[in-house]
């Protein structure tokens, strides 16, 4: 059962990793396009936003979603480390 649960947390490292890095590749790829092309102001919230300016968000976006997918790889990483660890202080690896 144990190393059922570690194999599928070493796949969940490696969908995170993918999911980051497809993450900020695609929405910087969305967010140069709308920058670069413009367009017609956007309605958020009874706010007209101009469309140049959700191309930077969508940017900003990309990076922060980049950063949290990273961070839950590098947080189950850690997690497989401790439990390896503590396998091998325990004598049952």
């Amino acid at each position: 059962m144990a190393q059922q649960s570690t194999g599928f947390l070493h796949a969940g490292v490696v969908v995170f990793k993918v999911l980051a890095w497809v993450s900020l590749v695609l929405q910087v790829i969305v967010g140069l396009v709308v920058l670069v092309s413009g367009g017609e102001p956007v309605p958020i919230g009874g706010i007209e936003v101009p469309a140049r300016l959700i191309g930077v968000l969508n940017c900003a976006a990309g990076a922060i979603y980049f950063f949290l997918l990273s961070l839950a790889s590098h947080v189950i990483r850690v997690l497989l480390d401790i439990h390896t660890h503590l396998d091998k202080g325990s004598g049952s690896a």
